[in-house]
């Protein structure tokens, strides 16, 4: 059981690093060039956003007057980009401004870096916990085992070393290279639970298990 617990919470890890690893992949895309779906499933917290700045209030590592201008700030920029023309999007892009809410709230001197990482900290310890959630609830129903738990990890953390590579190679290429690089690049991409099938370390029963105990799952591509 010991173990057991200890695989869950090693995998939860995994997973939530290699949906950041994913976004860190897309920001070097060229935005203009690219889907903008991919790039909005992929980067956004916004709808965790409330509960993560909630969280922190109650700790005392954010004060109330700073979270209701974060989400003030972020019901005026849901409203801004109902309207939102291609034009106004691509002067957003040119600023630097790529989606990233938390972004955004550094330009606008609306939090600090410190308060963000402490966001994103949040909001990477809540992904871990609807994770755990999830897994917890198929291995009480039987559908994973603790061996399957430790081939999944065992296969995320190569998948994350793999996107970690991916992205160093990236930080060498020009913007034609690496518009090139994404043409091919999403052409190859697969959904991940289809992928761990196909490599046969779940069944795709599990996968469709998986898929509905962990949407999160459904942003990642390998």
């Amino acid at each position: 059981m010991r173990s057991e617990k200890f695989l869950l919470r090693a995998l939860c890890a995994s997973l939530a690093v290699c949906l950041i690893f994913s976004a860190g992949i897309l920001t070097f895309a060229d935005a203009k060039a690219a889907p903008a779906p991919a790039l909005e499933k992929t980067v956004k917290h916004k709808q965790f956003l409330e509960e993560a700045v909630q969280r922190l209030v109650e700790e005392g590592s954010l004060t109330k007057e700073k979270a209701d201008k974060i989400i003030e700030y972020k019901q005026k920029r849901k409203e801004e980009q109902k309207n939102q023309h291609s034009e106004h999007r691509d002067h957003l892009i040119d600023k630097g401004k790529r989606g990233s809410l938390i972004k955004e709230l550094i330009q606008e001197a609306i939090i600090t870096e410190e308060e963000a990482n402490a966001i994103r900290e949040k909001l990477r310890e809540m992904k871990e916990e609807r994770f755990a959630d999830g897994l917890q609830g198929l291995i009480d129903k039987g559908v994973l085992t603790a061996k399957d738990i430790d081939n999944i990890r065992s296969y995320m953390l190569k998948t994350r070393e793999e996107r970690k590579a991916t992205i160093e190679k990236l930080k060498s290429m020009n913007p034609e290279e690496r518009k090139a690089y994404f043409k091919e690049y999403r052409k190859g991409q697969k959904d991940i639970l289809i992928k761990m099938v196909e490599d046969k370390v779940i069944t795709k029963d599990q996968a469709e298990e998986i898929r509905k105990a962990l949407p999160e799952m459904n942003r990642l591509r390998h």
